[in-house]
């Protein structure tokens, strides 16, 4: 693991909370783009899924996010008429998802890798500080669903700060867990048992 593949996760979490919609002709557009954000956390984060089984489920839900996202943004290219605005709707429920989803798996996985390496006072608040996004972004989608715009606006703020303190957590916490070039004890007993086979 390296610092380029947590920087790549953790802009693609910036990307998938911050919510900002323009309409362009007939097309909506995200302009914090879900698709752009999710092709980033899977390119952080396939190196690192054999790392644990957390990562693994992380990868998995980041893939199904990258594919809803795409389905997600093509829905919004096609002009719906009088049901464009619940085609949005649908299309940041599926983001929201898989958002919740990968956000708890990758919080989870490192948390297991400083357990892993006995450094589990570096992630003691991550559960907190993820139960906080994942409602923020949750609740942001119900006031984004209710069409009420100052609602909207401000729990978006809210999430985008929250989001802001979860990346800088995860970064702060991952600099003190890995460093470069130097394998974590659970990496060496699993490359044991496989030369072993």
């Amino acid at each position: 693991m390296n610092k380029k593949n947590i920087s790549l996760i953790l802009i693609g979490i910036l990307l998938l909370v911050l919510q900002f919609y323009v309409r362009v002709g007939n097309a909506t557009i995200d302009v914090f783009s879900d698709v752009i954000g999710f092709i980033l956390i899977v390119i952080g984060i396939l190196p690192l899924a054999p790392r644990n089984v957390l990562f693994k489920k992380a990868r998995l839900a980041a893939i199904l996010g990258t594919a809803a996202a795409v389905i997600g943004q093509a829905l919004l290219f096609k002009d719906w008429g009088d049901s464009a605005s619940q085609m949005r709707t649908m299309a940041a429920g599926l983001s929201t998802i898989f958002t919740i989803y990968f956000t708890y798996y990758f919080t989870e996985a490192i948390i297991l890798e400083a357990k892993f390496q006995e450094k589990s006072a570096t992630t003691r608040s991550f559960r907190i500080v993820w139960l906080l996004l994942g409602a923020l972004v949750f609740i942001h989608y119900i006031a984004f669903m209710s069409n009420i715009s100052l609602a909207s606006i401000l729990v978006g703020a809210g999430s985008g700060i929250c989001a802001i303190y979860y990346c800088s957590t995860m970064l702060t916490a991952c600099k003190q867990l890995y460093m470069e070039g130097l394998p974590t004890k659970h990496m060496d007993i699993s490359a044991e048992k496989a030369s072993k086979k």
